[in-house]
């Protein structure tokens, strides 16, 4: 459920639409924008408020 929920949000695809090999795929296409998004939204947050010490 939360890698559909995943590849969803994330591509705007139906994970139950393809095969397999496609879920998979956009499964890791899916974690790699999460993954730079969360990074980009925690850049932006240091930026706009500083680093905790």
């Amino acid at each position: 459920m939360k890698a559909c929920a995943l590849i969803r949000s994330n591509l705007h695809i139906d994970p139950t639409a393809g095969s397999d090999d496609d879920f998979a795929q956009w499964y890791a296409e899916a974690l790699w924008l999460e993954e730079i998004r969360l990074k980009m939204q925690a850049d932006m947050m240091v930026h706009l408020f500083g680093e905790r010490k």
